[in-house]
């Protein structure tokens, strides 16, 4: 794998992976791109002078980009655990003169352990520790715009184990009085990441902002966990869900 720099938008280079002089992660990159920066869809905290923001899954960097640029004075952490991925990360972060910036090639979970990450080398931000929940996406998805599709954007998927920490673990190494905003975008694994905070770091997030499917089970679980830890929910979905298979963005706001 070698990082190929591309264009997008007016003036906004970045790399994504390459396989064999293929920019495979190209056509994701400027989804992703649109959605944050031409949508603003991450603009949904009350942001002023924010001192710590954590990115959990960072993929290859679009959010602590925009946020670092947002707001240059903050400290952001970036966990990425795929190999491939989070080489173009660091590689972003280092394009972008982004200081500040610490990456962390790590999954995070409910427990310290490993885990068999399914990747997917043309979709790198939706590379999953659930892969059956996947797997139904994939088969709703190619339903509604065609297998050949699906299977170009999902083909060659391979199993990479990565490593899975606590996120109060890491943030146990590090001085903060507050987050911010903690961005969760993990594919299905929202759950365990929110079972691996302490209540003392619990108290310290202000605001939260997660993708979600209704393919997932624990959905419900999720609202009442984040509920039962002081926050006001809103949920909106995402304009280009399949049928069968809402994806929704909840934002979660700390009660004053």
């Amino acid at each position: 794998m070698e990082a190929q720099l591309i264009q997008l938008g007016n003036d906004f280079p970045l790399y994504v992976a390459s396989y064999n002089g293929i920019p495979s992660g190209e056509y994701e990159a400027r989804f992703i791109y649109k959605e944050i920066f031409g949508d603003s869809c991450y603009d949904v905290a009350q942001l002023s002078h924010p001192r710590l923001i954590v990115d959990v899954g960072a993929n290859i960097g679009l959010f602590t980009v925009y946020m670092k640029k947002k707001y240059p004075d903050c400290k952001l952490l970036a966990f990425e655990p795929a190999p491939d991925t989070f080489k173009v990360l660091t590689e972003n972060v280092a394009l972008h003169n982004l200081e500040g910036v610490e990456t962390l090639q790590l999954a995070l979970g409910a427990e310290a352990s490993t885990g068999s990450l399914t990747f997917f080398p043309n979709l790198p931000g939706n590379s999953t520790l659930v892969p059956e929940e996947k797997k139904r996406f994939q088969d709703l998805l190619g339903a509604e715009v065609g297998t050949n599709f699906t299977e170009k954007m999902f083909g060659d998927a391979d199993k990479v184990e990565v490593a899975i920490k606590r996120l109060s673990d890491v943030l146990g190494e590090h001085k903060f009085d507050a987050i911010d905003l903690l961005k969760v975008d993990v594919e299905g694994a929202e759950l365990s990441v929110f079972k691996g905070i302490n209540d003392d770091h619990w108290g310290r997030i202000q605001n939260i902002v997660l993708e979600t499917c209704d393919l997932s089970s624990e959905q419900d679980a999720l609202k009442e966990l984040l509920k039962a830890k002081g926050f006001y929910l809103e949920s909106s979905k995402a304009d280009w869900s399949p049928k069968g298979a809402q994806f929704y963005t909840i934002i979660a706001r700390r009660i004053r």
